[in-house]
């Protein structure tokens, strides 16, 4: 299988480390976008030309022409919420599975807002920051 990533080198590096990219290259030959720009258009068309699946950057556009062209393509795995760049129709209509990500962050803010709030109501931070005052208060009368 072949698998085009469409991140340019920077967005490779904050969304991708090494353990990642070798589990994916493990499930397939990974080809590399080496480009600053977003990969779109005849550029990504031509990339992605006998790739199975495209792994995309949220910058990345699959309009009809991606999917009518590439006929060896089975999905568009959008690495992000926001498919309003995808064309969906256009994907089902040559059979292509178009999937996009999770709110992942949802349940991690949610958390952070509930120890906020046991925080808040349990005086926490402050009993800390008193605690630490009066010990490097003792520590320099010793």
């Amino acid at each position: 299988m072949r698998i085009l990533l469409t991140h340019s080198p920077e967005a490779l590096a904050n969304y991708y480390g090494e353990r990642a990219l070798a589990a994916l290259r493990a499930a397939g030959e990974v080809k590399l976008h080496d480009g600053k720009e977003s990969l779109e258009g005849e550029a990504l068309i031509a990339a992605a030309g006998n790739c199975e699946l495209i792994v995309s950057y949220r910058q990345s556009p699959g309009p009809a022409p991606v999917f009518e062209r590439l006929p060896r393509l089975v999905a568009f795995l959008r690495c992000a919420i926001d498919i309003r760049n995808i064309d969906v129709p256009a994907a089902s209509k040559a059979g292509v599975l178009v999937t996009q990500a999770s709110a992942g962050f949802v349940t991690s803010v949610t958390e952070l807002v509930l120890g906020f709030l046991v925080d808040l109501s349990r005086g926490v931070t402050r009993s800390i920051e008193r605690y630490r005052k009066f010990a490097a208060g003792r520590s320099q009368a010793a």
